[in-house]
């Protein structure tokens, strides 16, 4: 059928109901998908019992994607039996911003939170009022929170709007051992357990209360692995492990090693925050990485017992299942060890998505960010949001189909001085750009996979810097729909 005669017709609908004194939100539930569509109704996902899904996000912290290869369960519950998409990244590459982008659907240029602290960071620099939550709870939905929420937050704070259960760590947040959740304002003291294995066992309990009404359910559960723990000096140290865990992996070598990129030799060319870097120490880079797999597997069995307990209460068969991290992780690549800078290795997180009507086994290369989630999840709630999302619901790709998406995404991160950026830029299918004051670079994954050479200042890319600049220029005060566009396509580099 020819768009226009659609069009026509959706009008000619829209046109005999207002005649009619029907308005569309009385009768959007009796409408074809299409017309709800034209009218500014919803459209979301029902199941095979004809109910909203459920949507249940679970999150780690500071998890690299290839981290997955030591998580059996996840990889067998979620990745399995539901879709893998390989190229997701987060796009603010740091705690705090990467959170507010999820409780937001907005990027810090809009939300506020450009860094985890100072004064354009922390939970501080989020509007309390501005939470998708309560979009989802207007619409009828239960949702509740549980396990770490954004840099700063303390059972002192306002509690955020829009959660019916709302069990932030609020003490202890970095020890594993000693903490507080805030127990909807009750706050609840543990000494001794591990961490992870409480934010399961209440994420579990959330979901036995949600499920014993009728009405669908949002849920959160942020765990805090595979973090560092911060000790009683106030030091970083590699994450402890669950007791049960101890000892395990002893032989595993970083997959860091096998990267050319490992303790680069040539960093002059590289942008400041590797240049004149110290080498990373192996050593100390091994125990690192083998503490984070220990810790993350409380986490696997975490993920075993959630579908568990959705299936103990018959709700698995009608809930969206969503597993990411809020950054990636560097472990010696450019001689870093860390987050907050442009590179792969900090940008890419896992991201699974298993549910009803998501193909088993399947995988796309969509080149998803986590801003994308919240529109994804108020597309398959049928929730309209109540202001402009900067993210794209990628729903017609968890359903299997084709999917015009944008074909550059703004990257960026945030300091705690000075304007609160640091580097910000984009990323193509092809190339990575950032600019911060006069610093710059420009990487080739078609002729550079690992990021070796900086290709800011090489005359044979600079049209293509040139145009890449242009869009990065239009990209940083996006919002909305000006956040995701299709450009077309970059020349060859001469």
């Amino acid at each position: 059928m020819q768009a226009w005669v659609r069009g026509g017709t959706t009008a000619l609908i829209v046109l005999l109901l207002a005649v009619l004194g029907v308005t569309m939100a009385d009768r959007s539930s009796t409408l074809p998908s299409a017309v709800q569509a034209a009218a500014g109704a919803p459209v979301g996902l029902l199941t095979d019992s004809g109910q909203r899904p459920n949507v249940v996000f679970v999150m780690t912290d500071d998890m690299r994607e290839d981290d997955l290869h030591w998580m059996p369960h996840t990889r067998r519950l979620l990745a399995d039996r539901g879709m893998d998409l390989s190229d997701a990244i987060s796009p603010h590459p740091l705690c705090c911003p990467a959170r507010a982008e999820l409780v937001s659907g907005q990027y810090a240029q809009n939300n506020g939170v450009q860094h985890n602290k100072g004064p354009f960071g922390g939970f501080q620099a989020l509007d309390p009022t501005q939470e998708i939550s309560s979009w989802f709870t207007k619409a009828g939905y239960r949702t509740g929170f549980v396990g770490k929420f954004l840099n700063g937050y303390t059972d002192a704070d306002v509690r955020p709007s829009g959660w019916d259960h709302w069990d932030a760590l609020s003490a202890g947040v970095y020890d594993y051992f000693d903490f507080a959740f805030d127990n909807d304002g009750d706050p609840e003291r543990y000494r001794d357990s591990y961490v992870t294995d409480v934010i399961a066992e209440r994420t579990n309990a959330t979901i036995r209360d949600f499920a014993r009404d009728d009405d669908p359910f949002l849920v959160y559960s942020w765990h805090l692995a595979p973090h560092y723990r911060i000790n009683g000096n106030g030091r970083p140290v590699p994450p402890p492990a669950s007791p049960r865990d101890r000892g395990r992996f002893a032989a595993a070598v970083p997959p860091s090693f096998r990267n050319p990129s490992f303790n680069e030799r040539a960093v002059l060319d590289q942008p400041r925050p590797f240049r004149n870097r110290r080498m990373a120490d192996p050593e100390l880079v091994t125990t690192e990485h083998r503490a984070r797999l220990r810790a993350l597997q409380s986490v696997d069995r975490a993920v075993e017992s959630l579908v568990e307990t959705l299936r103990e209460v018959g709700e698995l068969n009608d809930t969206v299942i969503v597993f990411t991290s809020d950054n990636g992780y560097s472990l010696g690549e450019h001689r870093f060890v860390g987050k907050n800078v442009l590179t792969d290795e900090a940008l890419q997180v896992p991201l699974l998505v298993r549910g009803p009507g998501i193909g088993r086994g399947t995988t796309s290369d969509l080149p998803v960010t986590l801003v994308d989630l919240p529109a994804t999840f108020t597309a398959l709630a049928g929730v309209k949001p109540g202001w402009t999302l900067d993210g794209a619901s990628f729903l017609p790709t968890l359903r299997g189909q084709d999917q015009p998406f944008r074909d550059a995404t703004l990257v960026q991160t945030g300091d705690d001085g000075g304007d609160g950026w640091a580097y910000r830029g984009l990323r193509t299918s092809r190339f990575l750009y950032g600019v911060n004051g006069a610093d710059g670079f420009l990487y080739d994954a078609l002729r550079d996979p690992h990021q070796l050479i900086n290709r800011f200042d090489d005359p044979g890319y600079l049209v293509i810097r040139a145009m890449l600049e242009e869009r990065r220029t239009q990209l940083l005060g996006c919002t909305g729909t000006t956040c995701n566009p299709t450009f077309g396509p970059l020349p060859d580099p001469t």
